[in-house]
């Protein structure tokens, strides 16, 4: 498929902001950036693979030409498939397909309990997985909290042993350390049943992002090369922060972080050709420059990204479902439905971060059962509208019009169930609310995480495979001592 072309078969219009020539525009600009300035790769091998494949490599800067970047756009899969845990198909990630999903690490919990902030603890990791293996709407995990109750060199092993036994859905992973990823990797391993039991069959995705796009730091690389090696589908992201690591114009922004990732990769094709690699699009995050405090839910940041993932033909890594309020309050709801739907109409495959509050600096239970909530409102919305014979229903049209009541009709009976009912917003009488206790919206999702958390159930991983993980985690214990 030519680059730049949209599928043929897609329905209705998508939401855009860049038309195909500014896309083009922009990538011819990331092309120039690799050629003319080169990416700092503080990483020996990774400087040689470049050098053997045509880059002009000049101490530790590395200058890529566009056919190798033109090279690693034609080999990398056009779409992957993320199973469960149990090894069953549930996410074909990339085309117009849209999965929500959590965020990952933050330092404190928004507790629904008590409505107060604080730090995280590996019970907040495992109760958020059990709540998102519940929520119908949320499609995957990532690992939420970072857990300050336990040594943090091996914090990373810890929570995702946690995450894989609360919860059956695909993941998404990530650490700072390489080291961290290969044990985790070993353990999704022990899951799938080996190690070509989970290339055949990954059930989940690399996540390794980076500070600066044009300085990849050793472990940077490091951890790109292992995952490119393993065949696990990955996501490298060298974040641009705009006014700072590059311009403040969107465009400029994009057409830098499209330059690092590129760079990525065209590494990470080279590693492994055929690996399946989610792009973010060249995003770039935005500072409030009253504040300097980096916003989430700024109008600025979407769209354009998933479109240059789009332009590619590449899956898309994408932001939505983030609110840079302190509480589950207005604010909250309304950022999280406008970039969730922003993103959802603009076609982002993977959008992450659902729940993140106060700019990423904590995560809340509460908020990503609203998210749900608002979800199950954008696919409805998303649907395609039916029209036939039977939706039509001209003979009962005819049979009735003009005065006639459908009220009882079979017609209409068989259809009631085809509208979308909430579970959480509102669509009673004020009387009624009122006898319910007249709760808000947050009211009603902090009792709906009690309620999740007391009645569902993940079965545990079996004896067999705990053991196994165990003792990956014993292993990285000792490494990290």
């Amino acid at each position: 498929m030519e680059r730049g072309r949209e599928p043929a078969e897609r329905l209705g219009r998508r939401l855009e902001k860049l038309t195909r020539d500014q896309a083009r525009s922009i990538h011819e600009a990331s092309v120039r950036l690799l050629e003319n300035v080169g990416i700092v790769a503080n990483h020996p091998w990774v400087r040689e693979i470049l050098a053997a494949a045509g880059a002009a490599v000049d101490g530790t800067r590395v200058r890529v030409p566009r056919a190798l970047v033109e090279w690693a756009l034609d080999v990398a899969p056009r779409t992957f498939v993320l199973h469960d845990r149990a090894g069953r198909p549930v996410m074909e990630v990339g085309g117009d397909n849209v999965y929500f999903g959590v965020g990952p690490g933050t330092l404190d919990i928004l507790d629904h309990r008590t409505g107060e902030r604080r730090p995280s603890t590996l019970a907040d990791t495992a109760e958020g997985a059990r709540v998102v293996d519940a929520l119908p709407r949320i499609d995957y995990l990532m690992s939420l909290f970072t857990p300050l109750d336990i040594d943090q060199r091996v914090a990373y092993v810890h929570e995702f042993k946690a995450m894989l036994r609360n919860c059956t859905k695909p993941c998404i992973f990530m650490s700072h350390a390489s080291d961290d990823l290969r044990s985790m990797v070993a353990m999704l391993e022990a899951v799938a049943g080996g190690v070509d039991a989970l290339r055949e069959k990954p059930r989940g995705i690399g996540y390794a992002n980076i500070t600066h796009p044009f300085r990849h730091e050793f472990e940077d690389l490091e951890r790109l090369l292992f995952l490119a090696g393993k065949g696990v589908p990955l996501t490298y992201v060298p974040l641009t922060m705009a006014g700072v690591s590059g311009p403040i114009t969107r465009a400029g922004a994009t057409a830098v972080a499209n330059a690092g990732e590129l760079f990525g990769l065209v590494v990470a094709q080279l590693v492994n050709e055929g690996c399946p690699v989610a792009v973010a699009g060249g995003a770039s995050a935005k500072l409030d420059m009253r504040s300097m405090v980096t916003i989430f839910s700024a109008p600025e940041s979407r769209v354009a990204f998933t479109q240059m993932a789009r332009f590619y033909d590449l899956p898309h890594f994408g932001l939505a479902g983030a609110s840079d309020s302190k509480v589950v309050d207005e604010q909250a709801a309304a950022e999280a439905a406008l970039t969730m739907m922003a993103e959802a109409l603009a076609g982002s495959n993977l959008i992450h971060d659902v729940g993140y509050m106060d700019s990423g600096n904590s995560n809340s239970l509460a908020q990503i059962v609203i998210c749900d909530e608002i979800v199950g409102w954008i696919r409805r919305f998303m649907e395609p509208v039916v029209v036939d014979e039977e939706t039509l229903a001209l003979e009962l049209i005819e049979r009735l019009a003009p005065m006639g009541d459908y009220l009882g009709e079979d017609h209409t009976m068989a259809h009631v169930d085809d509208d979308w009912y909430p579970g959480l917003f509102d669509h009673s009488s004020h009387d009624k609310w009122l006898k319910g206790g007249a709760l808000r919206l947050g009211e009603k999702a902090a009792r709906r995480v009690d309620e999740l958390l007391a009645a569902h159930r993940v079965e545990d991983l079996s004896p067999a495979v705990l053991e196994q993980i165990d003792a990956i985690i014993v292993a990285r214990v000792v490494e990290a001592a």
